[in-house]
C-alpha cells in the first residue's frame, strides 16, 4: 500500500513542548527547531485514495498549496495494522504480526521479543506457520529487549483471506527484513515521557467507553456512525472512500 509522509489513519499525534537530542553523533546545523510533529495515518487507504478526495478538503489544500511534503514511494512495512504502527512509533514490529490487543492486566507475562516467538494468526489457507509462533489471542504490553519478527517479501500464511487474498505483499513485495536481535522495547513515546516532553494519539472510531478505559473518544463519531447520501456532509455523516459513494454525495 502506498502511503506518503503527510498521508500515513487513526491519528497518530506526538506534541513536542522542548529540544529532543538525538544520542547518535552531533546534532546537525541549518535545521529548525520542531516544537510540534503531528503524523497523520490514513490506514487501509491508498495514494489514490486521499490524494484530491472532496471528503478531505484541508488536507488536500495543503498538498495542493504545498504546504506539506509528499513522499510517493512509501509502503507499509507489513501485515496487518498493528506491525505498521509499532514499526512507526518505535523501528521495529516487536515480535508482533498480528492485531490483538495488549493484556495490560497481566503484570507477569513476556512479551514477544522475550520469548523471541512473534505472535500471527494462521491462515486457514496453510495453517502452518514457517517459523514457530505464538497465537495468543491477546499480546504482553510491549517492554523489554529481545528480538523482533521477521518480515518476508511476500506473506503466504498469515493474516490473508483466501479466496480473496492467498498472498500478501509486505513492504513492496521484493524487500524482505531479517529478524533483529537485542531490540530494546521502547517507542518514541516512553522516549518523550523520560525526557519530561508531551505526547498525544488521536484514534478514529475509539468506542464511547474508551480502549480499556484509558481514555475517551469524543462522543460523537464511533465504529456505528453511519453515512447518509440524503443529508448533508457532516463529521458523524462522512461517506466511505469508495467511488460509488462519492459520486452519491
Amino acid at each position: 500500500m502506498r502511503k506518503s509522509s503527510a498521508l500515513i489513519a487513526a491519528a497518530l499525534t506526538v506534541v513536542v513542548t522542548g529540544p529532543v537530542l538525538a544520542g547518535e553523533g552531533p546534532v546537525p546545523r541549518g535545521i529548525p527547531h520542531y516544537d510540534h510533529v503531528f503524523v497523520i495515518m490514513m490506514e487501509n487507504h491508498t495514494y489514490q485514495q486521499v490524494v484530491g478526495n472532496p471528503t478531505f478538503p484541508f488536507l488536500n489544500g495543503l498538498i495542493s498549496n504545498n504546504r506539506v511534503n509528499i513522499g510517493t514511494s512509501y509502503y507499509a512495512v507489513g501485515h496487518p495494522s498493528l506491525t505498521n504502527y509499532l514499526e512507526i512509533v518505535g523501528g521495529s514490529n516487536f515480535g508482533v504480526r498480528s492485531d490483538n490487543p495488549p493484556d495490560w492486566h497481566d503484570l507477569n507475562c513476556k512479551t514477544n521479543l522475550e520469548t523471541g516467538l512473534p505472535n500471527a494468526d494462521i491462515s486457514t489457507l496453510n495453517g502452518v506457520a514457517p517459523v514457530p509462533v505464538d497465537t495468543s489471542s491477546v499480546i504482553c504490553p510491549i517492554s523489554g529487549r529481545g528480538t523482533d519478527a521477521t518480515t518476508p517479501a511476500i506473506d503466504n500464511w498469515n493474516e490473508i483471506n483466501p479466496p480473496v487474498f492467498n498472498f500478501l505483499a509486505e513492504i513492496d513485495g521484493v524487500k524482505s527484513v531479517p529478524a533483529a536481535t537485542n531490540i530494546l522495547g521502547k517507542t518514541i513515546a516512553d522516549q518523550l515521557a523520560e525526557a519530561g516532553l508531551t505526547w498525544k494519539s488521536y484514534q478514529e472510531n475509539l468506542p464511547i467507553t474508551g480502549a480499556d478505559n484509558i481514555d475517551n473518544s469524543n462522543g460523537t463519531a464511533t465504529t456505528l456512525t453511519t453515512y447518509d447520501a440524503s443529508e448533508p456532509l457532516s463529521p458523524t455523516n462522512l461517506p466511505p472512500l469508495t467511488s460509488s459513494a462519492l459520486l452519491k454525495a
